[in-house]
């Protein structure tokens, strides 16, 4: 009994252990879900697709390309604000770089580091307002929308 014990919980242990790594895909929802945003991640080549509606693969267009190599994993968060469907989006990746835009800038903003405080400090309290959220990459790290949006995790 207590072998089966001790070998579920070193099981438990793995599985938990292997869920700290970063998503490689990310959908990002609108509070009524009529907007979605994907955030496909190639972590071995420090690229971030950022796309407008739900894919799997680099869209040909209604994307941009960021480059991550600055961004360290335990500060890799999004943030995302809903403008409405006709407006659009803004998204922030902290400490990323646009490589290739290929989107309506008019509609939807991309930017790459957070809004500052009045001291200079940057700091996410923007995305803490109504239809804005926070979520970070890591599987178990923990996601804010406070009811303002949904996220799904592949």
């Amino acid at each position: 009994m207590i072998k089966i014990f001790f070998a579920t919980l070193i099981c438990l242990l793995f599985v938990n252990c292997d869920s700290n790594e970063r998503s490689t895909c990310i959908y990002l929802y609108s509070k009524d879900k009529s907007q979605v945003i994907s955030i496909l991640s190639d972590y071995g080549n420090n690229e971030r697709i950022i796309a407008v509606g739900k894919v799997v693969t680099q869209p040909v267009k209604n994307y941009v390309k960021l480059d991550i190599s600055e961004v360290v994993e335990l500060g890799d968060e999004i943030g995302v604000c809903w403008l409405g469907k006709k407006k659009g989006w803004q998204l922030v990746n902290d400490k990323s770089k646009i490589i290739n835009v290929r989107l309506d800038t008019t509609k939807y903003i991309i930017k790459t580091s957070w809004y500052q405080d009045e001291k200079g400090i940057p700091n996410t309290t923007y995305y803490e307002n109504e239809n804005c959220y926070t979520v970070g990459t890591l599987n178990y790290s923990k996601v804010h929308p406070y009811g303002n949006g949904y996220i799904e995790r592949n």
